[in-house]
């Protein structure tokens, strides 16, 4: 299951629906020209893990009508951050693109994945709180969110019987049923 994948996907999906529909991904380390202006350039993920959530206990999902049961790990959590730049011809049109990724955020507090659920978005730095060169006439603002604990789970599924004997004893014409359980 490609967590990481389906969760960056729907992000993206959503801010080229909301911000704009030229909006670009790029690595994280990766040097990026601007497309056309004005634009929204998302550079990342960079994945951080929450290490105070993370456990070693094992999760158990119980199916009773066929006695059996799947067991695996608890997921690793890891934070998906993001350097959101936005690029502009002149300031007009970057206090409209800053004034539009500050709605997407108070509208979005939380990303909906696809039917998996929903993952926190938060807003790290404000557009204009990060300090970036540009060697260009462009006018460029830049800032930081982050999609919160998105879960990487390590793929390894046990599955058993919930029941592992069955005995029946029989006493004065009355069946009884004895189940052991593991």
């Amino acid at each position: 299951m490609e967590t990481v994948r389906i969760v960056v996907e729907s992000f993206i999906r959503l801010v080229k629906a909301e911000i704009d529909p030229d909006a670009v991904l790029v690595a994280a380390d990766d040097v990026f020209e601007v497309p056309k202006v004005p634009s929204l350039i998302l550079q990342g993920p960079t994945l951080v893990e929450n290490g105070d959530r993370r456990t070693q206990a094992r999760m158990v999902e119980k199916d009773v009508p066929n006695l059996t049961y799947e067991e695996c790990r608890h997921p690793r959590l890891y934070h998906l951050d993001f350097d959101v730049i936005v690029t502009a011809a002149h300031e007009g049109e970057l206090l409209d693109l800053q004034e539009n990724v500050a709605r997407f955020y108070q509208r979005h507090p939380v990303l909906i994945v696809e039917d998996r659920g929903t993952i926190n978005l938060t807003e790290i730095t404000p557009l204009g709180g990060l300090r970036r060169v540009n060697l260009s006439d462009l006018r460029q603002s830049s800032g930081r969110c982050r999609i919160e604990d998105c879960p990487v789970y390590d793929g390894v599924v046990l599955t058993g019987t919930l029941v592992k004997d069955r005995k029946f004893e029989f006493r004065d014409g009355v069946e009884e049923d004895r189940l052991y359980t593991p």
